[in-house]
């Protein structure tokens, strides 16, 4: 493929891409009617913002470190790969790009990505054995992490940043914040049980 063809094919590319706030709106649903749905299921479908998000009018906070070491190996196999990657994420949204630690780190930021959404999969104690709600964020975190990797081999570097934009804010932040929610391990370790 000649440059002029590569630089053609770039431009196509570049002009086809759907608006950013296209893609945010389209988040900001996907992520409230699951957020919406994970609350009414973890409240048995009888949700009252103040008695089941926080227990009682007389909710303490008591932090508890040592639940990390308690809890099940796959539970901290997955909690340490999301720190991990959301370190990893934050250097790597303000250091320089296309260089070869930006492509490393990058790679390292993927393989984090990929065993935290595969460890998701052994995860299921909040719906009785089943997967629950949040488990959806499994294959859009597979989906993006390959979207991220395919669109930089391409160099199609806008639909790369989108991936992982996408990546970074709807399958690590907004899934992240499902730890917080009341006896899940993150809510245990800083608000206590």
């Amino acid at each position: 493929m000649t440059t002029e063809t590569q630089t053609s094919h770039t431009e196509r590319s570049a002009a086809r891409t759907t608006p950013v706030w296209r893609h945010l709106a389209i988040g900001f649903v996907i992520v409230s009617v699951v957020v919406g749905l994970a609350l009414w299921q973890g409240s048995g479908g009888n949700l009252s913002l103040a008695g089941d998000l926080f227990g009682s009018a007389n909710w303490s906070i008591r932090p508890d470190p040592a639940a990390f070491l308690r809890a099940p190996w796959v539970i901290q196999l997955h909690a340490g790969t999301a720190i991990g990657a959301l370190l990893l994420g934050t250097v790597q949204m303000f250091a320089p790009k296309g260089t070869i630690p930006h492509r490393t780190v990058g790679y390292v930021w993927a393989v984090l990505m990929v065993t935290t959404a595969i460890s998701a999969i052994f995860i299921r104690q909040i719906n009785g054995g089943s997967f629950s709600f949040i488990h959806i964020f499994v294959p859009l975190t597979l989906m993006s992490v390959y979207g991220m990797i395919a669109n930089a081999r391409r160099g199609l570097i806008n639909k790369h940043k989108n991936a992982v934009y996408g990546a970074f804010f709807g399958a690590l932040i907004v899934p992240g914040l499902f730890a917080f929610m009341p006896g899940r391990l993150m809510h245990v370790i800083f608000f206590g049980g």
